[in-house]
C-alpha cells in the first residue's frame, strides 16, 4: 500500500528540477530519419533503374 501512496506523492511532488531536456537528441533523431526516407527513395530509384537496364539487356525478369 505504500507503494501506491508513494507514486501518488512522487506525481504530485514533481516540480521538474531534475528533468532533463531531450530537444537536441530529438532533432538530430528527427534529422536522421528524413536523411533515412530520403537515401531509401534514392536506393528504390537506383534498383528500378538497373531493372530496367537489366531487361534492355536481355536479362530474365526475376520474380520473388
Amino acid at each position: 500500500m505504500d507503494r501506491i501512496l508513494n507514486q501518488f506523492r512522487r506525481i504530485y511532488n514533481d516540480d521538474g528540477r531534475n528533468d532533463f531536456d531531450f530537444s537536441e537528441q530529438e532533432r538530430a533523431l528527427q534529422e536522421a530519419k528524413e536523411r533515412l526516407a530520403s537515401h531509401t527513395q534514392e536506393l528504390v530509384r537506383a534498383a528500378e533503374n538497373l531493372n530496367r537496364a537489366a531487361l534492355a539487356a536481355g536479362f530474365p525478369k526475376i520474380t520473388h
